[in-house]
């Protein structure tokens, strides 16, 4: 049985903290997690509590929540970029199945930032190597390979969008074997943190600085060039950013086609989450239309 989330367990949740008597409010910002401000005199807190297991689940979104103490952690210390510190979290589920995590208040709203600020930040995202590939510390496999591991993902991924019923066999088959006659192009390189969920609501501002980068939950240790795709699909792998960066990005045929590789695996997920999690036949069908122009028509 699922607990709902009400004021008195928002009361029993804060007071496991060490934040008793805290004043708890919905707060908004990601679409995945429920989001509470919580206000304990002049302090500030975020709240964020899992979804419900039984909630549709990509593969790496299952326990997703757990890699966030260790990221936050290893970003503070080793690097300026602006991340919460995480005050508590639980994951043993003994007070509500579902995880949960008390983050710092960080101050700033989301709006325009500067491109080249962010790429700097994010070269020293780039600039912290794992030991291992993927997606850390959840259910999610990991590897010693990128190449392979990253050929396992599109697998997994596209496997769940024909369990959950929007693709069908032969559709799931057919993307699979775009992915595999292109796989030389996946190339191997050191493990490197990625975050892969910039978009605006995870970038506060504040008198034209960048303030925060939020919820890393997403993150896993690849290919950088994994994180310059999802950025073009939000518009901000400009010349700008890369100018931050400190470093072009490859350009060439192989660059080319795996940056399109890299694309929809990033925006299959939407024909998963529209459908499954929304309930939008039609709006997860344009999304697999999408990815299927992108493979299959302009490679």
């Amino acid at each position: 049985m699922v607990m709902p989330i009400n004021d008195e367990l928002l009361k029993a949740l804060l007071q496991e903290t060490g934040i008793a008597g805290g004043q708890a409010k919905p707060f908004g910002g990601g679409k995945y997690n429920e989001s509470y401000l919580v206000e304990v005199g002049k302090e500030r807190y975020v709240l964020r509590i899992a979804p419900p297991d039984h909630v549709p689940q990509l593969f790496y979104e299952k326990s997703m929540m757990r890699s966030e103490p260790a990221l936050h952690q290893l970003i503070r210390e080793q690097t300026d970029v602006p991340v919460p510190e995480v005050i508590y979290h639980d994951f043993s589920r003994k007070l509500v199945d579902r995880d949960y995590i008390i983050l710092a208040f960080m101050d700033g709203e989301p709006g325009p930032f500067d491109h080249a600020e962010m790429g700097r930040y994010v070269r020293q995202l780039h600039n912290l190597k794992g030991s291992r590939f993927g997606y850390p510390d959840r259910d999610a496999v990991m590897g010693d390979s990128w190449p392979t591991l990253f050929g396992e993902y599109v697998r997994l991924i596209f496997e769940d969008c024909n369990l959950c019923g929007i693709l069908n066999e032969e559709e799931k088959d057919n993307f699979l074997t775009v992915y595999k006659a292109h796989h030389e192009v996946i190339q191997e390189c050191s493990p490197r943190m990625l975050h892969l969920d910039l978009w605006s609501q995870n970038i506060l501002t504040k008198n034209g600085k960048i303030t925060a980068i939020l919820d890393f939950d997403r993150g896993l240790y690849g290919d950088p060039e994994l994180e310059f795709a999802v950025l073009d699909t939000y518009g901000y792998s400009t010349a700008g950013f890369f100018m931050g960066y400190g470093q072009p990005r490859l350009v060439n045929e192989k660059a080319r086609i795996r940056q399109k590789l890299y694309i929809v695996y990033e925006l299959i997920k939407y024909a998963f989450i529209r459908y499954a999690r929304n309930g939008s036949y039609s709006t997860g069908r344009m999304h697999v239309d999408q990815c299927r122009d992108m493979l299959f028509n302009k490679m």
